[in-house]
């Protein structure tokens, strides 16, 4: 479960003017780390760093004066010096403590169980904190059941210290585990996402209370960059995932003095990761419903007219050359991908990224619809449920017949044999609960089969193909599509350009001139 962090945030309203940070002020105080190995950064590879190192450097560096608390000074990891006295070592200190699980669960040690003595020691002991960061709960994957209540009860405990007064609290989603291998780790992903999405509520239940409370999500960025950021362990993150956790904490902490950084201002109009394509803006969004992506133009063509893709958009670069000019135009592109096979289950994902961009940003009603070789089994799946949904279809050596692809059987009075893709033929049979191949020659899955909801709604279908494709082969496919589209009384047009299993025209314009005739 993932959660934009600024939208959240203004949507709660949760700035406090009384609490430990004083908005408008960058004096933080004492700023106090509780966690385990992540926070300690005792197995994180990064000798010379640590996400309070990278905290440090991101607070420093934008004019910030605080310190850091905290009851040892185990891990200094680049962080200035220390000195003898714990009072006056301003930055080793914390409280990341490696193993350490919440606490409270039949005399299991957690940080429950050390909070009230670690209150009076090492550096806590005389520099109580202004600002609380939390993140617990990766140590208590095996026992998530009730680990929401656990984190609540130490939260309250926190506020319970004496002298405590009112400090600003960040409490953050555990990064994501991945562990396999071993049947005690088989659940772990599950409990991850289970535990993480209780936080938002626990925190709103606070500020209820009158708490100066903020949600942070760790979660997520790690997660969307996950092959860059977390060690082999598939546990704990890395030197990137230090930088990106400190990132996090700082956007969080920014947020509440009132100074969003820049890269945070340009990321509100969409939440989720933000990157660079071809100069273009790009969010990777994840949401309860589905996950997709969005390509934004500098500004919105009235009525934000958009375009949806699905598999290999990225690769394909006559495409995302050719699409990119729809972008410089004022359309978005939407990236959402339904089942590889074409099963309806994937409409889920696509129905997610329509409602969120109709609803939720004002896109046009209707999209304009394009893909490529498999691809086209999710477009036509989805549009043929949603007719009224689609403005245009454009499709390029896209598959259109699975009794040629994958299936690689003769079709009847194609004179073509299609090569097939004997292990997509045999997933596709165990996605739909086929069990023999004539079960899904039988079947009518494949686009041919969806086309009378669009003909009546008289969605308009352009296909482009190559006259030598040996893998989707004209007379199996775009031939049959375009013969029974048009008595349906749909319209259709054919390019056949001479060419295999490629994708993507040299020169463009009549796709794109295409797509804009029909935009509504």
């Amino acid at each position: 479960m993932k959660f934009p962090l600024l939208s959240l945030l203004s949507l709660l309203g949760i700035m406090n003017a009384t609490a430990g940070i004083t908005p408008g002020s960058k004096d933080l105080g004492p700023i106090w780390f509780i966690g385990d190995s992540i926070t300690q950064s005792n197995a994180d590879g990064d000798v010379k760093g640590s996400p309070r190192k990278s905290l440090y450097d991101l607070l420093t560096k934008n004019g910030y004066t605080f310190s850091y608390t905290g009851h040892h000074a185990k891990n200094p990891d680049g962080l200035p010096e220390s000195v003898a006295d714990p009072a006056d070592n301003l930055y080793h200190y914390h409280s990341g403590v490696s193993g350490i699980r919440i606490g409270e669960v039949g005399g299991d040690r957690g940080f429950a169980s050390i909070l009230e003595k670690s209150w009076n020691e090492g550096r806590l002991a005389t520099a109580k904190p202004n600002v609380i960061l939390i993140m617990l709960g990766t140590n208590d994957v095996g026992m998530m059941e009730n680990a929401p209540d656990r984190l609540r009860k130490l939260v309250t405990g926190i506020y319970a210290l004496p002298d405590v007064g009112e400090p600003t609290v960040f409490l953050a989603t555990v990064p994501p585990n991945r562990r396999t291998g071993q049947e005690r780790f088989a659940d772990d992903r599950e409990n991850v996402a289970a535990f993480n999405g209780t936080i938002l509520e626990m925190v709103k239940d606070f500020i209820a209370e009158g708490k100066d409370i903020h949600f942070v999500d760790q979660f997520t960025p790690l997660d969307d960059n996950y092959a860059a950021t977390m060690r082999p362990d598939n546990l704990h993150p890395n030197a990137t995932g230090n930088d990106t956790m400190a990132q996090t904490w700082f956007d969080a902490i920014s947020n509440v003095v009132g100074e969003k950084p820049a890269a945070t201002e340009q990321a509100a109009a969409f939440p989720g990761k933000k990157s660079d394509f071809k100069g273009h803006d790009r969010y990777d969004i994840k949401t309860e419903k589905g996950s997709f992506a969005i390509i934004c133009p500098k500004k919105a063509a009235p009525g934000k007219p958009w375009l949806w893709r699905s598999l290999f958009w990225e690769q394909i670069k006559k495409f995302h050359e050719a699409d990119l000019q729809l972008v410089d135009e004022g359309y978005h592109i939407v990236l959402a991908h339904g089942n590889v096979h074409g099963h309806p289950s994937g409409n889920k994902n696509i129905d997610a990224a329509y409602e969120y961009v109709t609803q939720e940003h004002g896109f046009a009603k209707k999209c304009s619809m394009a893909s490529m070789s498999r691809g086209t089994l999710s477009l036509f799946t989805w549009a043929a449920i949603n007719p009224e949904k689609v403005s245009s279809i454009y499709v390029d050596n896209g598959v259109c017949n699975v009794d040629s692809w994958p299936g690689g059987k003769p079709v009847e009075g194609s004179g073509s044999i299609a090569s097939g893709a004997s292990a997509s033929w045999k997933g596709m049979k165990e996605v739909y609960g086929f069990t023999t191949d004539q079960e899904l020659l039988d079947a009518e899955i494949s686009p041919i089969d969806k086309l009378e909801p669009l003909a009546k709604a008289g969605v308009p279908i352009l296909i482009v193909c190559g006259s030598k494709d040996p893998a989707v082969p004209y007379e199996e496919n775009d031939a049959i599509m375009e013969e029974r589209y048009k008595e349906l009384g749909g319209e259709i047009q054919v390019i056949i350009e001479d060419k295999g299993h490629t994708h993507g025209m040299d020169d463009p314009t009549p796709v794109l001139e295409f797509i804009k005739k029909h935009t509504e």
